[in-house]
């Protein structure tokens, strides 16, 4: 018999828990199967660059924008919640950062050490480049939900003031972006890791308040379709790659599309989600998926370096990308990644309880704002360079006195409102 659960706080919403614990599954396997590891002297690429197949399979399995709507979601929610506490920016952004912070900094330390034991162990110092490189690409989300994050209480404004205009001025300005940047050769593009996802995040802030619930499904169903049109037109009429994983970096106005089609069709599927996600062995298993789910993202890549570790140490092949032979080789390789990372899920649970609690001591809004420069600059860092370079330890420096300063807070001498706003999906954000 399934205990009885705690009563779910009446702010909560389930299905939004479930789309992150439904979609953080889809990540991890996309990141295990696009990393390739083949060559006489081996290297490491991206396995599915050639797949065909997976052009069309990321018009519904990019799921990055629901992970946007749904972080949406959740920080107005936290932060509308800290404010009726008579918390401030400060307090927001200190909060978050240091919740992305430091599993952050633990997950890096934790691939370096064992890059460092598979060098050790002989492996050919090229090969760790490239792999290195790979295993710091998860790390994009990082920096730019950081950056969104930053932004949610001056959002948050603009969407109780003047909702609509912020709407289309976030939207006006990323495909302005976007087509200078294609079309008139203008270097701005990169603007469109901020304006394409706060866009999308704010969406998630509409979700919040009911707007697309209140909508007739008709015309849900009508917008979804419409957004998936202009999909195809920029596709087909204008040029633009039909891979979505080519429009992700940086990101172009089909993912700004794919965010309006994903929070219509999200809006359709509501009802269904939360009556699903109330059966308690499905609350269960998405409160577990939750609970970890920031160190399943982290840490998944130090579990793929682990096995990669094993494979070598046992001297077993590794198959060409996409040969019959790897598809099926896939297999035991994604069950080894889960089987390390149930292993790895409540260890490093275990260990990020010891962190030191913050003082209540106030936090600027600056300097909150500082500390989550660090952060951004750090993880910028090792995303861009690789985890096998000069710079890195700088990073690794920079992000731990930006941890140290979000957890000794000031510099202020007023304490800050007591207690946090614990958004963390899963079983313990439903406790009572």
């Amino acid at each position: 018999m399934v205990k009885q659960l705690p009563r779910i706080p009446p702010d909560r919403d389930l299905s939004i828990d479930a789309v992150r614990a439904l979609c953080l599954p889809i990540v991890v396997l996309l990141h295990a199967l696009q990393m390739g590891i083949s060559g006489d002297l081996l290297r490491a690429q991206n396995a599915l660059a050639e797949w065909q197949p997976l052009v069309w399979i990321t018009w519904v399995g990019m799921i990055m924008p629901t992970f946007f709507i749904a972080g949406g979601f959740a920080g107005i929610t936290t932060w509308r919640r800290l404010r009726g506490r008579g918390g401030t920016p400060g307090d927001y952004l200190r909060i978050r950062a240091l919740r992305l912070a430091r599993p952050v900094l633990s997950a890096m330390l934790a691939v370096l050490v064992t890059l460092g034991a598979m060098r050790l162990c002989g492996a050919d110092p090229d090969f760790l480049r490239s792999f290195a490189f790979r295993l710091a690409e998860p790390l994009w989300f990082i920096a730019v939900y950081a950056i969104c994050t930053a932004f949610v209480p001056v959002m948050a404004r603009l969407h109780r003031l003047a909702a609509w205009p912020t709407y289309f001025g976030l939207a006006g300005a990323a495909v302005s972006v976007d087509l200078l940047s294609r079309f008139a050769d203008l270097p701005i593009a990169p603007l469109n890791w901020v304006l394409v996802w706060l866009f999308v995040q704010q969406l998630g802030f509409g979700v919040r308040d009911g707007w697309y619930a209140k909508r007739p499904r008709w015309l849900l169903v009508a917008l979804a379709v419409a957004a998936y049109a202009l999909m195809a037109v920029a596709v087909w009429g204008l040029g633009y790659s039909p891979d979505m994983l080519d429009n992700l970096n940086p990101p172009t106005v089909l993912l700004l599309l794919l965010g309006l089609a994903q929070v219509y069709l999200f809006t359709l599927l509501q009802p269904a989600i939360r009556r699903v996600v109330r059966r308690p062995r499905v609350l269960i298993v998405a409160g577990m998926l939750g609970a970890f789910g920031m160190t399943i993202y982290l840490w998944h890549v130090v579990a793929m370096a682990i096995v990669v570790g094993a494979q070598m140490a046992l001297g077993l092949p590794f198959p060409e990308p996409l040969t019959p032979v790897w598809w099926v080789t896939r297999i035991p390789w994604i069950l080894a990644i889960a089987g390390v990372l149930a292993v790895l899920c409540p260890a490093v649970s275990s260990l990020e309880r010891r962190w030191p609690r913050e003082r209540e001591l106030d936090m600027p809004a600056w300097a909150a704002l500082t500390a989550t420069g660090l952060l951004v600059g750090s993880v910028g860092w090792v995303l861009t360079q690789g985890y096998l370079t000069g710079g890195t330890a700088g990073a690794i420096v920079a992000l731990a006195a930006a941890i140290a300063w979000l957890t000794a807070g000031g510099p202020a001498r007023r304490r800050r409102v007591s207690g946090t706003a614990d958004d963390t999906p899963g079983l313990r954000a439903v406790r009572s």
